[in-house]
């Protein structure tokens, strides 16, 4: 049991550090890079995030820091965001095809295998899913197609090793997605 706890608690730090070391570098990636975007693009993205936004007000279910701000602040913050997001995805698409990165059928597989097993005894409903619905396997297939590229982008670059206690990991967990609405 207990290392079976160590070994769950250091497999939660990893994620969080992966998840801190993503976000640096989409800031880098962001800060870095300037070109024009396909407004479309940047519409549609902000209309999906703002219709969002519309359905969790009605729900009840608005971040904390959204219930508190107008609707101009919480627009000009969205814009934000969906620019950030477009930005990123181009630049992420450009670096793929640069690179020739791509998800194999068996990352694919691997990756739906694994969010099946998520859903005990529901596994047979969620791959017949997959079937009736083609353009739902984008939701498997991105998420590894990012990780992908970031992975590349990553064995590029000279990484330093850290040792840090839970204190300062909590710290950098804080300052790294402190406002991150504001900074995309």
């Amino acid at each position: 049991l207990k290392n079976n706890l160590i070994k769950n608690l250091k497999s939660q730090y990893e994620n969080g550090l992966k998840q801190i070391e993503k976000k640096e570098l989409m800031d880098v990636l962001d800060k870095e890079h300037t070109f024009d975007l396909p407004q479309g693009i940047l519409d549609q993205e902000f209309n999906d995030i703002w219709h969002r936004l519309e359905h969790a007000k009605k729900e009840g279910k608005l971040d904390e820091d959204d219930k508190n701000v107008s609707n101009d602040v919480l627009k000009r913050r969205y814009e934000k965001i969906a620019l950030r997001r477009v930005k990123l995805a181009i630049l992420m698409q450009h670096i793929a095809n640069e690179e020739k990165i791509l998800v194999t059928e068996k990352e694919l597989t691997d990756g739906m295998l694994n969010y099946a097993t998520q859903y005990p005894g529901q596994e047979k409903q969620i791959f017949d899913y997959f079937k009736k619905n083609p353009s739902s396997v984008e939701t498997i297939r991105g998420p590894i197609f990012e990780q992908k590229i970031v992975d590349h982008i990553l064995s590029k670059v000279k990484l330093k090793n850290v040792t840090i206690d839970v204190k300062k990991f909590k710290k950098l967990q804080e300052e790294t997605f402190i406002n991150n609405k504001e900074i995309g």
